[in-house]
């Protein structure tokens, strides 16, 4: 049984790319009829993440990478127009599932990673714990003209600390066997 996934990219495209996973191979057929061919023994590692953005904040991802020095990132979200992106993680995640499989059965060797990419990473935290020490200066910094704002001041930093340790920890990346249970955090949740 063949599992195909299909979406749009962007404004500039008139048709869908669609993903094909068949037993040999991931086939990737452009809107304009070009293809690509990732045989699954071919694939080094493959990550898979949550990762929203502003107008995606349900987005999730999976990243192939090849022998060949292939790149390929697909995530579940279709565009439709300027700010509009449909949700389509009911189609991405049996995709995902069968990627995982087929990478699992054929490649073995193949690294399994979920969460963030560790470059990206090391950027985000760095910002964000640059961000959150600009900010507490800040706010300390800040003189106290009412009564009481000091307690507004310690209930900012008591909120941005700890939702900052959790995206922390939640983004890490981590490896992972190229398994479905494995690789369940990165995945959209299944609609059962």
């Amino acid at each position: 049984m063949t599992t195909t996934y299909a979406k749009r990219e962007t404004v500039f495209e008139r048709g869908e790319h669609q993903w094909r996973v068949e037993p040999q191979a991931l086939v990737w057929i452009q809107p304009g009829g070009e293809s690509l061919t990732i045989l699954w023994r071919d694939v080094t590692s493959l990550r898979a993440a949550f990762a929203p953005t502003k107008w995606k904040p349900w987005r999730h991802l999976i990243e192939i990478r090849t022998r060949q020095g292939r790149r390929l990132t697909i995530d579940n979200s279709h565009f439709r127009k300027a700010g509009d992106f449909e949700d389509r993680s009911a189609s991405f995640r049996p995709f995902a599932l069968a990627v995982i499989e087929r990478v699992g059965a054929a490649a073995p060797e193949a690294r399994g990673w979920v969460g963030a990419s560790p470059g990206g990473y090391a950027g985000q935290l760095l910002f964000m714990v640059l961000g959150l020490g600009a900010m507490i200066l800040v706010l300390i910094a800040l003189p106290l003209p009412l009564p009481g704002v000091v307690l507004i001041k310690l209930a900012l930093i008591a909120v941005s600390l700890p939702t900052a340790a959790l995206w922390a920890i939640r983004a890490r990346p981590r490896q992972a066997a190229i398994t479905a249970e494995a690789f369940a955090p990165g995945l959209p949740r299944s609609n059962g």
